[in-house]
């Protein structure tokens, strides 16, 4: 049924993080002491839920290259389902569930919400922009990354600006922060609002000349580019649609912040070593079905400053905890 999850037939294995959070000769027997008690006084509701059905339900994207999409044998990958598989084993430790394993869920944006609020995924794995709106209905991570919606045009259109669309067709992806943007300039610049289901479908739009422009953050319109036969047919145009970044953030359920907690640690832990670098710069340079173009951009100061800050999560706390004064 058209937006409704599917569950891939493929259990995805968790992946072990480089840094350990227990010493390697304490973890067999912190999970045997912890099984022998069941291990659950500390569970929050998310983490109950998770252990009742033995398995975490991770929310992905099927075109949000280069975040979360799937490559030529239908898996998912990309920067945000990366983050998620280095989540899951923190997540087993926690738990003391070394058998605890992970199963994707495909949806789209209008779906992610309801399926949050109806604990049908645990956390979506996706570019998710923050907003005052959507945080009514669901909790965010730290944000990882930050963009700007702009328009992506055919080279040669004469567009270079949202004012060159009046009489003239512009996609959107329902239920983005993209749409909102737009739709608060359509009045004015005079230009036909076309509906897309999900990112390809609005870069097909635009492919086939069914629309003149597509409104999307830049990061998501350069993957869209960089998976097309000839990237260099379409130019990103124009001075962004807000002043305002999009911060991008994992999704997980409102009103648990115990498991928000222990989400936000690990993301902390990787601002802090480096391998949130790292891992955007393989996924950003990852060969992209079906042509094999990659899309090697460099993480802007915006997406930096996001880094410098998250990697500040929990130090503060710690050192006030630890501190004299703390112990008096």
């Amino acid at each position: 049924m058209v937006g409704m999850p599917r569950l891939s037939t493929v259990s995805a294995p968790a992946r072990e993080p480089s840094t350990p959070l227990l010493p390697a000769g304490d973890e067999v027997s912190a999970a045997t002491a912890a099984s022998e008690v069941a291990g659950t006084a500390d569970d929050t509701p998310t983490l109950t839920r998770i252990r009742e059905r033995g398995r975490i339900l991770l929310g992905y994207r099927q075109t949000a290259v280069p975040f979360s999409y799937v490559d030529a044998q239908d898996q998912p990958m990309g920067l945000a389902w990366a983050l998620c598989q280095r989540i899951v084993p923190a997540l087993q430790r926690e738990m003391a569930m070394p058998e605890l394993r992970s199963t994707p869920v495909r949806i789209i944006e209008q779906m992610r919400g309801p399926l949050i609020k109806g604990d049908a995924i645990d956390i979506d794995c996706a570019p998710s922009t923050v907003t005052a709106a959507r945080e009514q209905q669901v909790a965010f991570s730290l944000p990882y990354y930050a963009a700007h919606v702009r328009l992506m045009v055919r080279r040669g259109a004469g567009i270079d600006s949202i004012d060159d669309l009046r009489g003239l067709r512009l996609a959107v992806v329902q239920g983005t922060t993209a749409e909102r943007l737009v739709r608060a300039q359509h009045a004015r610049a005079g230009f036909q609002l076309l509906m897309a289901r999900d990112y390809d479908d609005a870069f097909r739009m635009l492919r086939e000349r069914r629309a003149q422009a597509l409104a999307l953050d830049d990061v998501l319109l350069e993957g869209l580019r960089a998976t097309s036969r000839t990237p260099e047919a379409f130019r990103i145009v124009g001075e962004p649609l807000s002043g305002q970044a999009e911060y991008y953030a994992l999704v997980m359920p409102k009103d648990d912040p115990a498991f928000k907690d222990k989400v936000d640690a690990v993301l902390a832990a990787m601002f802090r070593s480096g391998e949130m670098a790292r891992l955007q710069r393989e996924s950003f340079r990852a060969a992209l079905s079906p042509h094999g173009h990659d899309q090697p951009l460099a993480p802007s100061a915006e997406t930096m400053a996001l880094w410098e800050s998250g990697a500040r999560y929990g130090v503060e706390q710690e050192a006030s905890a630890s501190s004299p004064a703390a112990g008096s």
